[in-house]
C-alpha cells in the first residue's frame, strides 16, 4: 500500500514506486485525497481517494474543518486496511498520508517513510518515528529524532521523464527548432509570482531567440505570442526537459531532484512561504553541488539582472550519472518483507 498526495512533489514518486512493483507483479493499493491534485491524474485500479484535507497554513475554521474529516478518513483507511491487508505501507508524505499511516500504526503493519525535502514536514517527521526504515533523498536532511533506520534512496524519479527526445517535444509544443527556450516551473499547482514575472521576462528578452513554455497552474499571463506555450499543468515533462536551455522554478522536493538529475541550468526562486522554508534548503543543497544552479529570494528578483543571468546560463547543461532511486527503495522494503 502506498500514499502520498496533495501536490506532485508527493504524487509521482508514490506512482513510481508503485508502477515499478507492478511490473514485478506485485499488487499495490494507491492512497490518497479527493481534494488533492491526485484526483486528476491518478488513473490506476485499486485507488482509494479520501476525504481528509491538510492542516497546515490555515484559520482556526480550516483547522477544524480539518479534524472533521480526518476523523471519517481514518475509518476510512482502517477498513481498507483490514480488507486488503498488506504486507507493507509506504508512505511519501503530505496531508493525504496521515489517515492512513495511523492505521497502518493500530494494524502494525510495516511502515516505511520516503523524505522528500531537505526540512521535513509534520506528516514525515511523525511517521518516521514508527517506521522500519526512513529512505532519505540526501545527507544532508535536517535531523528531526532518530527512526530505527536511516539509508539514502534519493528521490524516484517519473519512468522516462528525462530521456525525452527533442524533435518529439517541438513537434509537441509546435516550437522553433532554431530558438533557445526558457521553462518556468510553478510546480503542480503553479506559482502568481512566477507567472508575473515570465510576462515581464517575455517583454525584455528577445523574442528571435527565445521562445518560452511556462506552467501557469490556475493562474494566467497578460502577455501572448507566438513564442509562449501557456499550460495549466504539463503533462509531457519529459518533452519540456527535453527542450528546456534553461528553468526558472520553485524547488519542491520533486522538481528539485528532476532538475538536479537532468543537469540543465536552473534558477530556483523558491516559495517564500514554504513550511519550514524547506524550499529554499532544498535549492541552497543543489546550489552548493552545482555550478549552474543559482538561487534568489523573491525579494531580491530584478528583472533586467535576471534577464542577463538568463543569457549567460543558458545551454549549460551538465552530463549527470544516473541512479535508480526506485529500484532502491523497492529492494530496502522487500528485504524487510522476506525476512520477516
Amino acid at each position: 500500500m502506498i500514499s502520498g498526495g496533495g501536490t506532485g512533489g508527493h504524487i509521482f514518486p508514490a506512482l513510481s514506486v508503485a508502477n515499478r512493483l507492478e511490473q514485478k507483479g506485485v499488487r499495490t493499493i494507491y492512497i490518497g485525497s479527493n481534494f488533492g491534485l491526485e484526483r486528476k491524474i491518478v488513473h490506476r485500479d485499486r485507488t482509494y481517494l479520501l476525504p481528509t484535507v491538510g492542516w497546515v497554513g490555515r484559520n482556526i475554521f480550516g483547522k477544524a474543518d480539518s479534524l472533521l474529516r480526518f476523523i471519517p478518513s481514518v475509518v476510512s483507511s482502517l477498513y481498507i486496511l483490514q480488507r486488503y491487508r498488506p504486507e507493507a505501507i509506504l508512505l511519501t508524505g503530505g496531508f493525504a498520508s496521515v489517515p492512513i499511516g495511523i492505521a497502518g500504526i493500530v494494524f502494525r503493519v510495516p511502515i516505511f517513510t520516503l523524505v522528500l525535502d531537505s526540512n521535513p514536514g509534520l506528516a514525515a517527521r511523525f511517521f518516521s518515528r514508527h517506521s522500519k526504515e526512513v529512505f532519505l533523498p540526501f545527507n544532508e536532511v535536517v535531523t528531526y529524532g532518530e527512526p530505527l533506520k536511516k539509508t539514502v534512496t534519493g528521490i524516484p524519479l517519473r519512468e522516462d521523464i528525462l530521456s525525452g527526445d527533442r524533435n518529439d517535444a517541438l513537434r509537441y509544443f509546435s516550437l522553433d527548432t532554431n530558438k533557445k527556450t526558457l521553462l518556468v516551473l510553478g510546480g503542480s499547482r503553479g506559482a502568481r509570482f512566477l507567472v508575473t514575472l515570465a510576462d515581464k521576462l517575455f517583454l525584455k528578452m528577445d523574442q528571435e531567440d527565445w521562445q518560452f513554455i511556462i506552467q501557469t497552474g490556475k493562474h494566467k499571463l497578460k502577455g501572448f505570442g507566438e513564442s509562449i506555450r501557456e499550460i495549466g499543468f504539463i503533462e509531457r515533462m519529459d518533452f519540456a526537459y527535453a527542450l528546456a536551455d534553461i528553468i526558472i522554478s520553485r524547488a519542491g522536493a520533486m522538481v528539485t531532484h528532476e532538475i538536479e538529475s537532468s543537469g540543465i541550468p536552473t534558477i530556483f526562486i523558491p516559495y517564500p512561504y514554504a513550511y519550514r522554508d524547506h524550499q529554499f534548503h532544498n535549492a541552497k543543497r543543489l546550489a552548493i553541488k552545482r555550478e549552474n544552479v543559482v538561487v534568489m529570494r523573491e525579494k531580491d528578483v530584478d528583472v533586467d539582472k535576471l534577464t542577463l543571468m538568463i543569457d549567460r546560463m543558458a545551454g549549460k547543461r551538465l552530463k549527470i550519472a544516473e541512479e535508480d532511486s526506485t529500484e532502491k527503495i523497492i529492494k530496502r522494503m522487500e528485504h524487510y518483507v522476506r525476512k520477516n
